[in-house]
C-alpha cells in the first residue's frame, strides 16, 4: 500500500436497499420515507440516510483498500449534499499517509453522485491487517434474493415434515386396548 493508492465502489440508493438499512438500524426519521413531511423541508422529497452513504465508505475500506481485516480507528465525515432515492453513489478512498510506526493508514474519503457532485467528504484512519486476508466477495443478486425470500417457506416445509413424521411414529406405536366386557 502506497500513498496515492485508491479504490472505489458504486451503488444505487434503491428504495429496497435503503429500507433494509433503515429497518436494521431503526432510523425511522420521516425525512427518509414520508413524502408529505419531506415536502415541507428544504429537501422537498425523502432523502437517503447519511449513514447509508457513509456505510459505502466502510465497504470500500473493508473489502478493497486497505481491505479485509482492516480495523476502523476513526472517521471524520461532512455531508455536503443530500442523496435522493435512485441516485448512483460512488464511494472512493485514497491513501494520503502511511503511519508505519503506528501501523495506521490515513485515507481521504469521498462519495459523489451520478452528476459528479460530492455528497460526502472526509478522512479515515485505519489499522490495516498484519497479513493478507483472503476474501471472496459475496454475490448478491436475484438468486440470493430468491433464496432469502424462500427461506421461511423452506423452514415451514421442514417443520411440517417433522410434525408428520412424529404423528406417524406415534400412531404406529399406539395399540388400542380391546373393549372391556361388563361383569355379570
Amino acid at each position: 500500500m502506497a500513498v496515492g493508492d485508491a479504490a472505489e465502489l458504486t451503488r444505487v440508493a434503491s428504495a429496497g436497499d435503503v429500507a433494509e438499512f433503515v429497518d436494521s438500524i431503526g432510523d425511522h426519521n420521516p425525512i427518509h420515507h414520508d413524502h408529505d413531511y419531506a415536502a415541507t423541508t428544504r429537501f422537498e422529497r425523502p432523502i437517503v440516510p447519511g449513514m447509508w452513504t457513509a456505510g459505502l465508505m466502510s465497504a470500500v475500506l473493508g473489502t478493497r483498500l486497505p481491505g479485509p481485516g482492516s480495523i476502523y480507528v476513526s472517521q471524520q465525515i461532512t455531508f455536503t449534499r443530500p442523496v435522493y432515492f435512485g441516485d448512483t453513489i460512488t464511494a472512493r478512498v485514497e491513501v494520503v499517509e502511511r503511519l508505519v510506526e503506528r501501523r495506521r493508514v490515513r485515507l481521504s474519503t469521498v462519495c459523489v453522485n451520478q452528476r459528479g457532485e460530492e455528497v460526502l467528504v472526509g478522512e479515515a484512519l485505519l489499522s490495516p491487517p498484519k497479513t493478507v486476508v483472503a476474501y471472496t466477495e459475496r454475490k448478491v443478486g436475484s438468486a440470493a434474493v430468491t433464496q432469502l425470500a424462500a427461506q421461511p417457506w423452506l423452514w415451514a416445509a421442514q417443520a411440517a415434515g417433522a410434525w408428520a413424521r412424529m404423528n406417524t411414529s406415534l400412531l404406529a406405536s399406539w395399540q388400542p386396548t380391546p373393549p372391556r366386557r361388563p361383569r355379570r
